[in-house]
């Protein structure tokens, strides 16, 4: 019987992984971007086109692999998990990553400098812990007290503003419910709930389960909670909220999911990210279309890199110093696709 569970959690792993690195890469060239000038760049229908027809994937992806390793490491003791998981951080860090966040990039150096990762973090509400909480609530679906101190040691290592606890609570609670194959809407808004805490998550919680309830599309319910029209921002609270709504408005449709995410713009990359992490437990490797899979062509992350991970083995991450040359590249395609926006259609 256990063996048959850890079996069923490494399935669930391995697709919370490929989903959310397929709407990282997928949404990758789009951020930053309103969802007007996407529609206008590249309309329908979305593939890879970060580096000509392959995608490759950004610090989302990134932080969910050192997260899963670290938790394979020490997954009794969230203080041993919070230092493995700094380690990590540092070194990926000295490979000089493109588009770090400013409140991760100070907190790593406060590590660099000594700080230890239980007090790391800094006053911001980003996006950083919500590309660690996926994995964690896969990893412990079964066991709420270990969901929420593994997620706290998580966030507090980047982030100390409790709005960014309080989403990323939510994204590993929703994790955990995907995992154990909830079903039931009104079941899965019940079990969100405790975790709404802020004035600003309140408002957007109601938000989100009217749009549930009439049916509306993504992209509305990004402009009703968003502070601009056609822009998803990288406050939690936002980004979370958009995630969860597009991962239950469209269950069990992994595709439509991601297109829908990267239509409504803004912090593109890290809420298809973590919608994808979301349906992509949900649907499992089958139901991911195949030539997403197949255009996921990075270095040292792709899908088979990303099985082995889930499966256990032991593997190396972040690869520095090799790590310099790959992210050196990234930045090229990453500065390329800067000049392109300079052109029309706008």
């Amino acid at each position: 019987m256990g063996g048959d569970l850890s079996a069923v959690k490494a399935n669930a792993l391995e697709s919370c992984l490929l989903g959310g690195a397929l709407g990282d890469s997928l949404g990758l060239p789009a951020e930053g971007l309103t969802a007007m000038r996407i529609a206008r760049l590249w309309p329908a229908p979305l593939h890879h086109r970060f580096c000509g027809a392959s995608g490759m994937v950004s610090d989302d992806t990134e932080h969910a692999v050192m997260t899963a390793l670290s938790l394979a490491d020490h997954e009794e003791d969230p203080a041993a998990f919070a230092r493995a998981l700094g380690k990590r951080l540092r070194w990926w860090f000295a490979g000089v990553p493109a588009g770090i966040g400013l409140a991760t990039a100070r907190s790593i150096f406060k590590l660099w400098c000594g700080v230890s990762p239980l007090c790391s973090g800094v006053w911001s509400a980003g996006n950083g812990p919500l590309m660690r909480s996926p994995v964690i609530g896969v990893k412990f679906s079964d066991d709420r007290d270990k969901r929420l101190a593994f997620t706290d040691a998580s966030t507090r290592i980047t982030h100390s503003d409790p709005r960014a606890r309080e989403a990323a609570r939510m994204i590993a609670e929703a994790s955990a419910l995907a995992a154990k194959n909830a079903q039931d809407e009104i079941e899965i808004l019940k079990a969100l709930e405790p975790f709404v805490e802020s004035e600003e998550m309140k408002f957007r919680f109601a938000e989100l389960r009217a749009g549930l309830q009439s049916g509306e599309s993504v992209e509305g319910l990004a402009d009703r909670i968003g502070k601009r029209p056609g822009f998803v921002s990288g406050f939690a609270p936002d980004s979370a909220t958009v995630a969860l709504f597009a991962w239950l408005r469209h269950r069990r449709d992994f595709r439509t999911t991601i297109e829908t995410v990267v239509a409504a713009g803004g912090d593109t990359d890290t809420v298809a990210f973590v919608a994808g992490s979301l349906a992509g437990i949900d649907s499992g490797e089958e139901g991911m279309p195949q030539e997403w899979i197949t255009g996921l062509r990075d270095w040292p992350i792709h899908p088979r890199f990303l099985h082995e991970v889930a499966d256990g083995a032991i593997v190396r991450y972040p690869v520095w110093p090799f790590s310099l040359v790959r992210n050196g590249f990234f930045l090229l395609v990453v500065l390329v696709h800067a000049l392109r926006r300079l052109l029309p259609p706008y």
